[in-house]
């Protein structure tokens, strides 16, 4: 990730809800709106310029360790690209001790961007391992 990105752990308010809600109604499941989607989710912001995002995840215990959910990404100001966001993945899937991230999308250009990047998809579902943690 460039230098100059930063990803930071955020607190929950109202406004974040509000600039989540396009992924939210995206969702390709049959939830119950922003509290079925975000509940339990913790929020990052993600800058780097002019560009900015936030990440919604959630870690999920498995059998083998931790896989971090995107629950919800969102971005405004100028685009960032797609390994930029991976990046911020990883490092918050590694900041959490999560051997793997997953994402569900019906977006084709989500799709192709995560593809670029080493996630695989599986239905709507895109999966990416996480490497050890250095």
């Amino acid at each position: 990730m460039a230098a100059d990105a930063q990803v930071i752990r955020r607190a929950w308010d109202a406004s974040h809800v509000e600039a989540l809600m396009p992924s939210v109604l995206a969702s390709p499941w049959p939830l119950e709106g922003a509290r079925d989607v975000l509940q339990g989710a913790l929020l990052y912001e993600f800058s780097q310029g002019r560009s900015h995002a936030l990440l919604a995840v959630r870690p999920v215990p498995l059998a083998g360790g931790l896989r971090l959910d995107v629950v919800g990404l969102v971005s405004d100001g100028e685009r960032l690209q797609g390994a930029a966001i991976d990046a911020a993945a990883v490092q918050v899937a590694r900041s959490l001790g999560c051997q793997a991230l997953a994402m569900c999308t019906v977006s084709a250009h989500v799709e192709k961007v995560c593809a670029r990047t080493g996630w695989e998809r599986t239905g709507v579902v895109m999966q990416k391992r996480v490497g050890h943690v250095q």
